[in-house]
């Protein structure tokens, strides 16, 4: 009899998820955003984090109608802990001129919980900000009084 690798099936709905989430977001479609939620979410950036399903869809609607951009979620570690994910990973913004070029690129790392049920994966807490550059020889004013990391 073979046996599956559920771990390995788990991660590869985990990385679909992040694709799908990708394109519906790329594409408007908040109902396609809206499959990877349950009935309530937490997303910690939010001064009022915790969102009901709708609360969450009329965020995604919001975020699209700002016409913040395109998006590429990347998760680069997903650790599956029963019925219980991790996904931590990037989230590269690129907006574009008029002309299509892109006028600028933001990277954001995200970290996502994911509780498996009977209807699959669903996201139900997160959080996400800005990469910060980090240089663990320099000191406060360091760079300010031209001394540089050797």
């Amino acid at each position: 009899m073979m046996q599956t690798d559920t771990h390995a099936d788990d991660v590869a709905a985990l990385r679909e998820m992040a694709r799908e989430f990708t394109e519906g977001f790329n594409s408007g479609d908040v109902e396609r955003l809206m499959r990877f939620y349950g009935s309530s979410y937490v997303d910690v950036n939010l001064r009022q984090p915790v969102q009901s399903h709708e609360e969450r869809r009329d965020y995604y609607a919001w975020v699209i109608r700002r016409g913040l951009g395109r998006i590429q979620v990347h998760p680069d570690e997903i650790q599956v802990h029963g019925n219980f994910a991790f996904v931590r990973g990037r989230i590269v913004l690129s907006r574009q001129d008029a002309g299509g070029l892109a006028s600028s690129i933001a990277e954001l790392r995200y970290l996502e919980i994911a509780r498996k049920g009977p209807d699959g994966w669903k996201g139900f807490w997160g959080m996400d900000g800005p990469v910060q550059e980090y240089v663990p020889s320099l000191l406060p004013g360091d760079v300010a009084n031209g001394r540089h990391p050797a």
